[in-house]
């Protein structure tokens, strides 16, 4: 039985799906598109990489779709089989059914993402919405993870004031001039010399003014603002590895790395220079060569076999 479409008109769809898909021809490496089935919704997911390779799942910022990865994904997939999953009730082709009504829904829901594509402990590479998603499934499914990265991610500190007050602003307002303005100041410019950020850009207003997001889902999301309590951060049990970019926006990083570092009991964190939370897109060189080498570096045997696919 098809979906009913999350999508204010046919029109904002259509538009939205073509945005996707022209962002995700750009990608430098072959992809294959997933649908899975969970009882939230239909979930998409992106994949790339060897199928025999360890599994890698990758979970993108707030309304930043899976084509985020743009800069990152040829890394990634040269000896990973990566996983792009759209987080469920945020704008993507992912189409939510039963919404997402708590935290502990977003834990069963990427569980039964994880169940449906067979992966067993596979890595986490989380960024910003998507690393407070990665912590709290992390903290409660710690089984489920062979190791965690946290990419500037929310559930560290609370979301500054203007990050929230610009980010309210962008979300009132769906025009394109709000989003812009808020991702240039998120440090997403179009300086000479920067990668292109126009794809992200692109969807996330078209995100913003096309999509429907669930009212319910909204509310769980607004979690993300707060941070995770002291015991939380203390119950993780797998090897993370945390960046931050020295001038990010989302909170005062210094303050936020050295919580971390007093309460995740196997961390590696450190800042990432000349960055406020574009890191993936401007200092991606820096950034995936930290993320392999800890990949490479941590966890245990079992990590660097198995975790195959259905596809």
């Amino acid at each position: 039985m098809s979906q009913p479409s999350p999508f204010k008109t046919p029109e904002g769809e259509a538009r939205f799906l073509a945005a996707y898909d022209a962002a995700l021809k750009r990608w430098p490496v072959p992809y294959e598109q997933l649908d899975i089935l969970t009882r939230f919704g239909v979930t998409h997911v992106v994949a790339a990489g060897a199928k025999n390779a360890p599994a890698l799942v990758l979970l993108h910022g707030y309304m930043a779709t899976s084509v985020m990865w743009a800069p990152n994904i040829a890394d990634f997939s040269r000896d990973y089989r990566v996983y792009a999953i759209d987080i469920m009730g945020q704008p993507s082709k992912s189409i939510p059914r039963d919404p997402i009504r708590h935290v502990a829904d977003y834990v069963a829901w990427l569980t039964e993402t994880f169940d449906a594509l067979r992966l067993d402990r596979p890595s986490l590479v989380a960024m910003s919405y998507g690393g407070w998603l990665a912590l709290v499934f992390a903290i409660a499914a710690p089984e489920r993870l062979s190791r965690l990265v946290l990419l500037s991610p929310g559930g560290l500190l609370p979301l500054a004031r203007q990050f929230m007050l610009r980010g309210m602003l962008m979300s009132f307002v769906p025009a394109r001039a709000t989003v812009n303005s808020f991702m240039h100041w998120a440090g997403f410019t179009d300086a000479p010399g920067r990668p292109d950020a126009t794809s992200v850009l692109d969807l996330m207003y078209l995100g913003q003014s096309c999509f429907r997001m669930p009212p319910d889902t909204l509310r769980v999301a607004a979690n993300a603002a707060n941070e995770l309590s002291d015991d939380e951060l203390r119950a993780l049990r797998v090897p993370v590895l945390l960046l931050i970019g020295t001038d990010e926006v989302l909170y005062d990083a210094p303050r936020a790395l050295a919580r971390a570092r007093r309460l995740i009991p196997d961390l590696q964190g450190e800042l990432v220079p000349h960055c406020r939370h574009d890191m993936c897109l401007s200092q991606s060189r820096i950034v995936d060569a930290r993320v392999l080498e800890f990949l490479r570096n941590t966890g245990d045997q079992h990590a660097e076999t198995g975790q195959r696919s259905v596809a």
